[in-house]
């Protein structure tokens, strides 16, 4: 068992918190993903559960132990880091087996687990190269066959695909996650790119601030976001956050009322945020009673869709639609959200 428990870890470095109060639970063989802006304390966390960074306050255990104060070495735990971190003078055999050596496995033992690992990488023939003979992809490849050589129970990836260009990092997410899937090994991965976060992960825990800000299995993370900041931080384009006024059973947009689920806690005549997704608003030509008007500023096709950036009324709203919508700045068009796609993000004052 590698399940993995922060809990309450605290971490402060001069003139700033890292970590504030950090809770978090990894299940057993999960992916989790660490998701977020650069500064909001994922690495940082990533590294407490490493062993490289100790506490301030609070409890990190790995299977059942705590782990708070025992070094890396000890806590059977694999890394893959942003920069491959290869050894430029070893053939790709060497780096992979690296660590097995340094723990004085026999060397048949090596020989078998090293070919294993670079057969699953689909790296085996480049197995007497040097990394400077590889590219990108095939490096990441070569630190990813010297984590898995070493059987961990938990392995730790910090920002693996970042070098990697577009074309190349499409491809390593779906290897990474196939891979992944066939070891069962419980795997924390760091990323500040939504799209790795929404395709790989089992479950996704966006941070901020040195705080967890939602912790959901992507698409919940994505359809029903916590708060303003994780609305607008997770989608291409962000979720329309938008400002109204609750009613009973419905919100005040602009002059139009929209029937919204009723939540706990919201009071009639309040002002609230409202969000709604680009591709969850239908835009036509024709007038309707339960549609709202509003005015055509930006149109970009985008090949699969047009996204079309427009005025309701004082705010500013993008929809996604068809390619064949035939639209073109300063049209009047009409809009309404598909049937339960409001989501309510919190009191606007607080957004």
């Amino acid at each position: 068992m590698a399940e993995i428990r922060v809990e309450n870890v605290i971490k402060r470095y001069p003139g700033t918190v890292a970590l504030d109060d950090v809770t978090l639970t990894i299940n057993d063989n999960e992916f989790m993903v660490l998701l977020g802006p650069s500064g909001c304390g994922k690495t940082t966390l990533l590294r407490m559960i490493a062993g490289f960074e100790t506490p301030d306050a609070g409890v990190i255990s790995i299977g059942g132990r705590d782990m708070t104060d025992v070094p890396p070495g000890k806590r059977n735990i694999a890394m893959v880091f942003q920069s491959y971190a290869l050894f430029p003078h070893l053939r790709v055999f060497d780096n992979i087996a690296f660590g097995l050596r340094m723990h004085r496995v026999r060397a048949e033992e090596v020989k078998r687990r090293v070919a294993d690992a670079a057969e699953l990488m689909q790296i085996a023939r480049f197995l007497d190269r040097y990394p400077s003979q590889l590219s990108g992809g095939q490096r990441q490849r070569v630190a990813v066959a010297r984590a898995l050589v070493m059987e961990p129970a938990v392995i730790l990836m910090d920002e693996p695909l970042s070098n990697l260009d577009a074309l190349l990092r499409l491809q390593m997410r779906a290897e990474l996650k196939r891979l992944l899937q066939e070891v069962r090994t419980t795997t924390v991965y760091v990323t500040h790119d939504q799209v790795e976060a929404l395709s790989m992960g089992d479950r996704t825990a966006v941070m901020r601030d040195g705080r967890i800000l939602q912790v959901d299995t992507p698409m919940l993370v994505y359809d029903r976001p916590g708060d303003v900041f994780v609305a607008q931080f997770i989608g291409t384009p962000p979720m329309n956050v938008l400002t109204g006024r609750m009613g009973q059973r419905d919100v005040e947009l602009e002059g139009h009322r929209l029937p919204i689920a009723a939540q706990d806690g919201y009071q009639p005549g309040e002002m609230v945020s409202i969000g709604v997704r680009a591709e969850s608003i239908v835009v036509t030509h024709e007038k309707s009673d339960d549609a709202m008007p509003a005015e055509v500023g930006v149109v970009e096709p985008l090949g699969s869709h047009l996204l079309l950036t427009l005025t309701l009324g004082s705010q500013i709203v993008k929809v996604a639609t068809r390619t064949d919508f035939q639209v073109k700045p300063r049209d009047r068009v009409w809009l309404r959200p598909e049937a339960g796609s409001l989501r309510l993000l919190g009191r606007a004052d607080a957004a």
